[in-house]
């Protein structure tokens, strides 16, 4: 009885004090879509569209975003051609830090820009209209963002600050995001 009790209690400390425990990893990389709109200031102000696709990193607070962006100026005191417009393309790595991210990087600008005043068009239904020449320019750019997200486990909503510094025509601006993906 005392030997077979011994060997019971040796057999129950020895498998529960070196024994492992196995477990299904319940986090996961963290994948979303964005998309926002909303406007943008610059030396024009713009309404502004963007998209974004982001990855966030399982055990890092890290996360790398692939963001498309395009500004047009449609806030015109007066009827002009061309309209002015800016597009970014980027890639940032940015920090998050409980429901903000946090990121930088760089991109490619493109967009069009009014050169010298070419002539007064006289269109009597749309009280008439000044062209410009057409100027079209690309350039590299820093784009840079700060996101705040909430929502659920896989639909958000948040509020997106962005910008972009480069040679031509840098801008900056604020968006209403909707999220869509594996948030938390």
């Amino acid at each position: 009885m005392i030997k077979s009790t011994f060997y019971v209690l040796l057999f129950f400390f020895v498998t529960a004090f070196t024994g492992k425990a196995y477990a299904q990893d319940r986090t996961r990389d963290g994948f979303w879509l964005s998309l926002a709109g909303g406007g943008a200031v610059g030396q024009t102000k713009f309404a502004n569209l963007t998209g974004a696709v982001a990855y966030e990193f399982k055990n890092k607070p890290t996360l790398l975003t692939f963001r498309c962006s395009y500004n047009l100026g449609v806030f015109e005191k007066e009827s002009v051609t061309p309209l002015i417009d800016v597009a970014d393309v980027g890639l940032l790595y940015g920090y998050k830090v409980g429901k903000f991210r946090f990121s930088a990087g760089v991109g490619a600008v493109w967009g069009t820009d009014r050169g010298v005043y070419k002539y007064y068009d006289s269109d009597p239904l749309l009280y008439g209209n000044n062209v410009y020449e057409s100027l079209d320019y690309t350039t590299i750019g820093l784009p840079t963002e700060i996101r705040f997200i909430t929502g659920g486990k896989d639909l958000g909503i948040g509020l997106t600050a962005f910008g972009n510094v480069n040679a031509r025509r840098s801008f900056f601006g604020l968006n209403l995001a909707f999220y869509l993906g594996e948030l938390k």
